[in-house]
């Protein structure tokens, strides 16, 4: 009777150690959640979680340490004694905290996209407008190569939006608005004496007195404005006909001697009107007057040009077109100096000035300081 005790009991027990060698042969497999917790550290570092959320990043990665130690330490149990409830309870906290990081970053990404994208578009106006300015002006300019290359660096920014380069983009924000002020400054120190009130002052008198002859003596004048490009006719001491006009490659300078592609200034007159020319129909002007001699003869002496340089001639208001740069003449379209051709009289009087307009869009322009806003 003993022994069947015995041998009951033995059975019993090997029955048991069977259920549970098999029950620990089929293994519950890990939580979901240790796998989704892995990769989202891994999809948070490639959202720059550092960057962005660097306290929160750090805590996140020691709770997911302290997770994963526990959750390696069950492995090495047996099946049936792992703790997996608490593994999964540690995990879920850790990707509870991963996906409120992930907000963060979304909303500062977004915030930085908004700020950088303002800023951008401050720099873009910035842009058209000094651009149009330097269009404008008809200068061979320094200021051409900086804005060609913050163009360059404005299309850059929008592809390191696209791709949440912030940092990249802030640094090609900063080297835009340096070429941006670079060139405003060469415009600047190019038309300095735009913004001489004694310049003004004497082109002001000389406009004056272009329109008082027109007056007085009830005849035609033209009078050329370079920065504003216009050539208006006057008669009667009103403006009779306003043309659109293109200047020399140096324009807006006065001209001194040969060569310096420079417009002049002064009170001149219709010596000859040239049909055809090589520019089409022209009217001939008397450069260089005897103002003209005597600068072009102090300047000589003083050595701001070489003894050899000469004072030139042949200016004159010709065809061509507006939009083409000459050595110094004003030029028309066709069709507008074939209507002056006609209307103008030899011996009509030519006042060409820098401008006549002190609130000129250009000179408000250049009296802001580098940078500053409309």
């Amino acid at each position: 009777m003993k022994w069947n005790s015995v041998r009951a009991a033995l059975i019993l027990v090997c029955q048991l150690s069977l259920v549970l060698l098999n029950q620990s042969c089929q293994t519950e497999p890990a939580p979901p959640e240790v796998a989704r917790a892995l990769q989202q550290e891994q999809d948070l570092w490639r959202a720059g979680a550092s960057f962005y959320a660097p306290e929160d990043y750090e805590a996140y990665r020691q709770h997911l340490a302290a997770a994963r130690k526990f959750y390696e330490k069950e492995e090495l149990k047996i099946g049936f004694f792992r703790e997996y409830d608490r593994v999964k309870r540690d995990f879920s906290q850790v990707l509870a905290e991963g996906e409120r990081i992930g907000r963060i970053i979304e909303e500062k990404k977004a915030s930085l996209s908004l700020e950088i994208g303002a800023l951008k578009n401050d720099l873009v106006s910035r842009y058209e407008v000094i651009n149009n300015l330097s269009l404008e002006l008809s200068q061979r300019s320094l200021s051409r190569q900086q804005l060609a290359q913050a163009d360059v660096l404005l299309r850059e920014i929008d592809r390191l939006l696209a791709q949440s380069r912030y940092e990249e983009a802030r640094s090609r924000l900063d080297k835009v608005n340096g070429l941006l002020n670079q060139s405003e400054n060469i415009l600047r120190r190019q038309l300095e004496r735009y913004m001489n009130q004694e310049e003004m002052a004497r082109w002001r008198q000389l406009a004056e007195r272009a329109i008082e002859k027109s007056r007085s003596g009830n005849q035609l004048v033209i009078l050329v404005s370079k920065l504003e490009r216009k050539l208006t006719v006057y008669k009667g001491g009103q403006p009779f006909k306003t043309y659109e006009v293109g200047l020399g490659f140096n324009g807006l300078s006065d001209k001194i001697h040969s060569g310096d592609n420079a417009t002049p200034e002064g009170e001149y007159k219709i010596i000859k009107k040239v049909s055809p020319s090589k520019f089409g129909k022209a009217l001939l002007i008397n450069y260089p007057n005897d103002d003209d001699l005597r600068r072009f003869n102090e300047a000589k002496k003083k050595g701001y040009i070489t003894a050899g340089s000469r004072i030139g001639g042949l200016i004159e208001i010709h065809g061509g077109g507006k939009d083409g740069l000459t050595q110094g003449c004003v030029a028309l379209d066709d069709p507008e100096m074939e209507e002056l051709f006609r209307l103008i009289p030899l011996g009509t009087p030519v006042t060409i000035v820098g401008t006549t307009d002190p609130n000129n869009k250009i000179i408000a322009i250049l009296k802001r300081e580098p940078g500053e806003k409309k």
